[in-house]
């Protein structure tokens, strides 16, 4: 179950970039209903799965022992909690702008899914080049 592709890469792994890739199109499509000013059933489809995944996807994607727990519940709990409490924070503070909340989370979400992907690209390389040396080692022996 634990195995690993011809390609080196442990399905887990490929399963957090499908999860990762899903949460920039839902945070990319959102932005771009919210800057057209349209509305709809695709905005309220976009706001439903940008709430109860996206940032959570941004914590679990950089949180690799959070990832070990769930690649899909631990999101959604993380996005509601987090999300809960941005909104409590700026009714407290006095500032609130749905929008503004909005933007800045997106922002946020979209800068921290594409760190995660980019930092386990880089984690699957220098393990690709360290098997590969492995290899060449253990064939010069």
């Amino acid at each position: 179950m634990g195995g690993v592709n011809q390609e080196g890469v442990k399905p887990a792994a490929r399963l957090g970039d499908v999860f990762d890739f899903a949460a920039i199109v839902i945070s990319v499509g959102l932005i771009g209903q919210v800057f057209e000013g349209s509305s709809g059933a695709p905005r309220i489809v976009l706001a439903l799965a940008f709430a109860f995944f996206v940032p959570g996807r941004a914590i679990v994607t950089n949180w690799p022992a959070m990832a070990r727990w769930s690649e899909f519940g631990m999101p959604i709990i993380l996005s509601l909690a987090v999300l809960t409490l941005a909104a409590t924070a700026a009714l407290w503070a006095h500032l609130w702008h749905p929008l503004g909340l909005f933007q800045a989370e997106a922002g946020l979400s979209l800068i921290a899914l594409v760190l995660g992907m980019l930092r386990r690209s880089a984690g699957r390389a220098q393990g690709s080049a360290r098997r590969a040396r492995a290899g060449h080692q253990s064939d010069t022996s």
